[in-house]
């Protein structure tokens, strides 16, 4: 009887943090034992060799989690200052293929019996995507990936690219409007863009570094063109106090960019690989100097798929992609105050004309940006705005020395001369940081913070400013707060460096 596989994790992707078990069957009365191995895809040499028993029902049950994850490693501690022309070593590109953060492999299985195989190891056609994301205990099969993949068919009769399902980015972030409740015309104007399964909101400041990640294979189904295979590019509008979008962009998604797997547009490569999932810069700071109007009060990304020329509205006409989001349309808010300047008038029709004051609050104190290692592997940011404070503890280890020097002709003390002197120090500098008000969802977003393990700050001023520095949270609890049990309520984050000053001796 030949050795079978009955369990595997699941396909397209799984992740790392969370059981990912394969079982075998088929072993014979004679053999001993299972024999397992796991090979990185293009690898010739086992990331791993393992050796199981089978159980009470013949089989053997392997869970490998631990094996993947030491495969997968956190996004780079700057990816969020990707294309931030002034500290990223990337700033020609606006996007980011896999770095690391996913791991694809192969499986290959036989029996061993007296220390030796039965037979040579079957290596199976299957391609498994790991990435670097924890799931809950329950979650196998991992049925919620399904999220992260959006579905399209094609409209019958015109072979037109159709979106049936919205997909999430791998993002913790939960804050999401319908199309109707954007306060402005993003449905009707420039084209009609929409994102049938709702639009993500963040707020952020003009000086921030933000960044967002996507699962680029699609789910296809029915005549759909070849060129469907992933995001073909982004939309990127602009509005303004009137709720028009009065700039409009787009950004093909191309190795060019740093993203792909495509070099030219429509080309329909299939993402593989590294090119599974694509990071875009999306921050106000990540944009090229000058590209963002001095007018916005917001701004939306729109991860479009591909679809024939004939099917694209004359709005959008220079390029062959749809307006249809197939992943959720991403919304930034610019935290602005709006200025009535027109002069005074007693007119009683006197209505003042706003402007958009981009500059920051007056009442906000320098702005602290956290980037963290989310749930799914990937990066979310939040920006505290108000009250932080900066204080340096030193723990000094002295030793007492005679202050006379009594090699010499005559008994002489220097007034200089050190009794207690410090031979070593401790010092750490710890900060604490307050946000703003904040809703329910932006306290949801921070829980995903609290739990993870990779955090990083940017400072707008100081020695480290505008560096992704990696810090470790002293917060060691995080209670929930929500507008309906705590009304107005911020929250304040306790945490120091990553790593102590160096100190010199005295």
């Amino acid at each position: 009887m030949a050795v079978t596989v009955t369990q595997t994790p699941t396909t397209p992707f799984d992740m790392a943090y969370g059981a990912n078990t394969i079982t075998l069957d088929g072993i014979t009365p004679s053999q001993e034992k299972y024999a397992l191995q796991i090979f990185v895809v293009g690898q010739t040499t086992p990331i791993a060799d393992i050796r199981q028993s089978p159980n009470r029902y013949a089989r053997a049950i392997f869970d490998i989690q631990n094996i993947l994850q030491t495969q997968v490693q956190p996004t780079i501690s700057n990816i969020d200052g990707l294309h931030y022309s002034d500290t990223f070593a990337q700033q020609n590109t606006r996007m980011q293929i896999a770095n690391g953060e996913l791991v694809q492999y192969q499986i290959a299985y036989t029996t061993e019996t007296n220390g030796q195989i039965d037979s040579a190891f079957v290596t199976s056609p299957t391609v498994y995507t790991t990435i670097g994301g924890q799931k809950e205990y329950w979650q196998v099969p991992y049925y919620e990936g399904a999220e992260f993949i959006p579905i399209a068919t094609a409209d019958a009769g015109t072979g037109c690219t159709n979106v049936t399902y919205n997909a999430r980015p791998l993002s913790d972030n939960v804050w999401t409007i319908a199309d109707t409740e954007t306060g402005d015309n993003f449905l009707t104007a420039n084209g009609g863009y929409s994102s049938p399964g709702g639009i993500d909101v963040h707020n952020v400041s003009l000086n921030d570094q933000c960044t967002k990640s996507f699962w680029q294979n699609i789910t296809a189904s029915g005549s759909i063109s070849q060129a469907v295979q992933g995001i073909e590019g982004f939309w990127i509008l602009q509005v303004g106090l009137s709720g028009s979008v009065f700039n409009t962009s787009f950004l093909a998604n191309t190795q060019g960019s740093g993203g792909g797997p495509n070099i030219t547009l429509g080309q329909g490569l299939i993402p593989s690989g590294n090119f599974n999932v694509i990071t875009l810069a999306t921050g106000p700071a990540n944009f090229p100097q000058g590209t963002l109007s001095a007018n916005t009060t917001h701004y939306y990304i729109v991860p479009v798929l591909w679809t024939p020329l004939t099917c694209v509205t004359d709005e959008q006409s220079q390029v062959p992609v749809m307006s249809e989001s197939a992943w959720r349309t991403q919304r930034y808010n610019i935290a602005h105050t709006i200025e009535y300047t027109s002069s005074f008038s007693y007119a009683p029709d006197y209505t003042p004309t706003p402007t958009v004051n981009q500059t920051q609050p007056c009442n906000d104190y320098p702005h602290i940006q956290f980037a963290w290692l989310n749930s799914e592997g990937y990066r979310d940011q939040f920006t505290f705005t108000k009250k932080n404070e900066k204080k340096i503890n030193t723990k000094r280890n002295n030793f007492l020395k005679e202050i006379a020097d009594y090699n010499t002709t005559s008994y002489s003390v220097d007034k200089q001369s050190r009794g207690f002197t410090t031979y070593s120090q401790d010092i750490k500098e710890v900060w604490s940081a307050m946000s703003g008000y904040m809703n329910d969802e932006e306290a949801q977003l921070l829980e995903s913070m609290f739990k993870s393990p990779s955090v990083n700050v940017r400072f707008s001023v100081g020695e480290y400013a505008n560096q992704w520095i990696p810090i470790n949270l002293i917060s060691s609890s995080y209670i929930e707060k929500t507008y309906r049990k705590d009304r107005l309520f911020q929250y304040t984050v306790n945490y120091k460096l990553a790593s102590n000053i160096k100190s010199q001796r005295g």
